[in-house]
């Protein structure tokens, strides 16, 4: 799960938004921080998960022109795709007011965020982009901003050059593992709680 996941799993469990994307900035959160620290965990939970789950499984088997291990950033950004374009499915709160309320979450912690995150943050205060998301230039411009920043980046190039099908091929998958995300980790962040 990428950004839009994370950020719709903190709204339904009612976690901390920056906590929940911190998991992808390569930084713990300091157990003393509560908030940030249980909405950390919970991003490495829903990986892990999600990482393990039979539609996962299955969507990496599909034959591809690029690696294998390379695959879960991909599946990671297109299932934010699909998440937007069945929005109404997992949600009663209109996308864009979902997602100007995470970028005004995010915006008030943002100096207690690391320097990465506030970047980002700053970004989308300029520009809320998280609705790009759910269009397939959004998804491209996604990934190449992570092929930019990440120095193993080039691997992803065989995948951008059939993501369209990809794209397509992602949704039933997605479909099968999200409503069993959610569940999993409403029951996690329960867990979590009750031993803070």
């Amino acid at each position: 799960m990428n950004y839009i996941a994370h950020l719709h799993i903190a709204s339904v469990t009612q976690t901390s938004f920056a906590g929940n994307l911190l998991g992808d900035f390569q930084w713990q959160a300091d157990p003393r921080n509560t908030e940030f620290y249980l909405g950390w965990q919970l991003h490495q939970a829903v990986d892990t998960f999600v990482d393990a789950h039979d539609a996962t499984l299955r969507f990496k088997e599909l034959p591809r022109l690029g690696r294998r291990r390379f695959l879960g950033i991909i599946q990671d950004v297109v299932m934010d795709y699909w998440l937007i374009r069945h929005w109404q499915t997992f949600s009663d709160e209109p996308f864009e007011r979902f997602a100007q309320r995470a970028v005004n979450g995010l915006s008030q912690v943002k100096p207690d965020c690391p320097e990465r995150l506030q970047g980002m943050i700053g970004s989308l205060e300029n520009h809320n982009w998280l609705p790009d998301l759910g269009k397939s230039s959004g998804i491209a411009r996604a990934i190449g901003s992570i092929q930019r920043r990440w120095t193993l980046g080039h691997h992803l190039e065989p995948f951008v050059q059939e993501l369209d099908e990809i794209i397509l091929q992602a949704e039933q998958p997605f479909l099968d593992l999200y409503p069993d995300v959610l569940e999993m980790a409403q029951a996690t962040a329960k867990q979590l709680q009750q031993k803070m």
